[in-house]
């Protein structure tokens, strides 16, 4: 695995040119300074490279589930080789829309897997409730606050996965934004009295949760630790560049940027908040037939950030998972059609594979093996993917917390309040399996199977 890394960092153009890193469960990510420098076609000639993929300015190399230990290896190996300040690059011609999902997706995919663990946590503790224990538990306490600790400290772990996209110092960008959620802040907040900076107002936000304060202050920090590197003389810079990025950074960030960033996040969640109220089975309607084309292309990540963000300042959300949970199902559910109805024996246990897969939740080897190769079986995965999003959004499923969409994770959908939310989930899931399944059995032909 070491000697893949290594080649990986050495076709992508070296680790002066890799602004960050992240995976998913399939994919190695990396954010390039400079695209040109990619050699695509060495990277392709790797055996345990499936397949590369080009989002924005994100480079995505398909290896499969050796995605995460890969990233681990590629991680330290960037981090070693350059030094923790910004890359230069060429002028990035991508459009605002490529640049924003890039961002997000490089910002918090790093954080996935926490997300993850406090979920299954919080699914676990609802469990542990319906089998008698009690709320006012010193037991249910601890549970609940250990698994709320990363959204409540959310703006210093994020700050420091956006220093890495920013490419600015990553502890100095984590200490700023701790200001955020220091007690002695907190405690201002919920007395509510007057706060002023040097005569200033200080305009008091609950931070907790929130995205885009931490985003636009270390997005600012960035450019002042440039200044401040810049005016430092070498003599004392070691002193005077973290001093004078501190300095500066904070005041505006807790004057201007913070404010200004909850602002955004208030608009954001209210936006959704009208389309859910309007019409709450667009959303999943759309994500259950199109995911399959989201994965294909990358942006699958990208949109589950928008989710990352309301579930982490509302508690739950119905962007993505409601409707990625059946469109993997009918993934799955397709792919098996392809095994069962397949005269080819090497193919059979393949699909079948792929097909179980995609119902965990993964569904990259059933997509790229064999729906995108069957268009019939893609058509069969729309379908049922839409049918299922629809009841989802029918009966306004969400989710609460984040975690591959398929059968192994539907705990992440146990509401203590709203018992039918689980109930609902697996019924759009099992509406998604039997019409996806049911088309797929209709119009795809054994002959045609390959």
């Amino acid at each position: 695995m070491k000697d893949l890394a290594e080649k990986c960092i050495q076709f992508v153009g070296g680790a002066e040119n890799i602004k960050a890193v992240s995976h998913c469960a399939t994919r190695l990510r990396l954010t390039l300074a400079d695209q040109g420098r990619l050699d695509e076609e060495s990277l392709l000639a790797l055996p345990e490279v499936l397949k590369i993929m080009k989002v924005g300015t994100q480079t995505q190399i398909v290896v499969g589930s050796d995605a995460p230990e890969l990233y681990g290896i590629v991680s330290q190996m960037v981090d070693g080789e350059k030094e923790d300040g910004p890359v230069s690059a060429k002028k990035d011609k991508t459009t605002l829309f490529s640049k924003f999902f890039d961002a997000c997706s490089s910002m918090f995919t790093p954080l996935v897997p926490a997300f993850t663990a406090a979920g299954m946590i919080k699914a676990i503790l609802a469990i542990l409730v319906a089998f008698g224990l009690e709320k006012t538990s010193q037991e249910y306490v601890i549970i609940n606050y250990v698994s709320d600790t990363i959204f409540y400290y959310l703006p210093v772990l994020l700050a420091v996965t956006a220093a890495a996209y920013f490419g600015c110092n990553r502890y100095i960008a984590a200490a700023v934004c701790a200001m955020f959620v220091y007690p002695v802040y907190t405690g201002m907040v919920s007395a509510g009295e007057p706060v002023s900076f040097f005569g200033i107002p200080v305009t008091l936000f609950n931070y907790t949760s929130t995205v885009f304060p931490t985003i636009l202050t270390v997005w600012f920090m960035s450019y002042v630790e440039k200044f401040a590197r810049k005016i430092s003389p070498k003599v004392v810079k070691a002193i005077m560049e973290p001093m004078l990025t501190f300095l500066i950074t904070f005041p505006v960030g807790l004057l201007i940027l913070g404010p200004v960033g909850a602002v955004l996040g208030e608009w954001f969640m209210a936006f959704f908040d009208v389309i859910d109220s309007a019409v709450p089975f667009l959303v999943p309607t759309i994500m259950g037939a199109f995911a399959p084309f989201l994965v294909f292309v990358g942006m699958h990540r990208a949109v589950g950030t928008l989710e990352t963000m309301q579930i982490a300042q509302q508690g739950s959300s119905a962007i993505s998972g409601s409707g990625q949970l059946p469109s993997n199902v009918a993934q799955g559910a397709a792919t098996l059609v392809l095994s069962i109805k397949s005269k080819d024996e090497k193919f059979k246990p393949l699909a079948f594979t792929a097909g179980i897969t995609a119902l965990c939740g993964i569904t990259e080897p059933a997509l790229y093996g064999f729906t995108a190769k069957n268009k019939k079986s893609l058509l069969a995965t729309v379908i049922g993917g839409a049918a299922g999003g629809f009841y989802a959004g029918c009966t306004h499923v969400v989710r609460f917390a984040k975690g591959a969409p398929g059968l192994p994770t539907l705990p992440v959908f146990i509401s203590l309040e709203n018992s039918m939310n689980l109930v609902n989930a697996c019924i759009s899931a099992a509406i998604a399996f039997a019409v996806a399944f049911f088309v797929a059995w209709l119009i795809v032909k054994p002959e045609e199977i390959r």
